[in-house]
């Protein structure tokens, strides 16, 4: 596998979020909304932080965090929501902007595992989710198989 040699954070849809996280790369996912003064705050540090750590990091900002299905599968109560992604799962959590400082020591301990940082958080707003009913799952099993006949 390649390393990604990006130098500007990715932005991108929660649709895409999976296929770039399934990549392997080491990733700091931001979920944010417009209209949130804190995640626009954050831009800046971002900018910075994937210049910093371009080859051995990404940095990804995912701008839908609103939509419920994401909300939930990533336990989203607030924006911004830093995620540090590595190995398949996630490895630490900030809520908030809590600074460049905080925001480094996390990604250094997520790509060495040395000096565990202390944990942080920061300015926030509790997010608004909403469910978009034209995603919900169908009921019953699902397509191209079939239910089990009554015994």
């Amino acid at each position: 596998m390649t390393k990604a040699t990006l130098d500007a954070p990715i932005r991108t849809s929660a649709s895409q979020l999976e296929r770039i996280l399934s990549a392997g790369h080491p990733t700091l996912v931001v979920f944010e909304v417009s209209g949130c003064e804190p995640c626009a705050s954050l831009a800046a540090t971002l900018d910075s932080l994937a210049r910093e750590y371009a080859g051995r990091a990404l940095v990804v900002r995912v701008g839908d965090a609103d939509q419920g299905w994401l909300a939930a599968r990533y336990h989203l109560f607030y924006v911004p929501t830093l995620l540090f992604w590595h190995r398949g799962g996630e490895r630490a959590r900030i809520k908030g902007d809590p600074g460049r400082a905080a925001i480094g020591a996390h990604l250094e301990f997520m790509l060495t595992g040395v000096s565990p940082p202390v944990p942080a958080s920061g300015p926030r707003h509790t997010l608004q989710a909403a469910f978009d009913p034209s995603r919900r799952r169908r009921r019953g099993p699902p397509a191209g198989l079939l239910a089990a006949p009554p015994a």
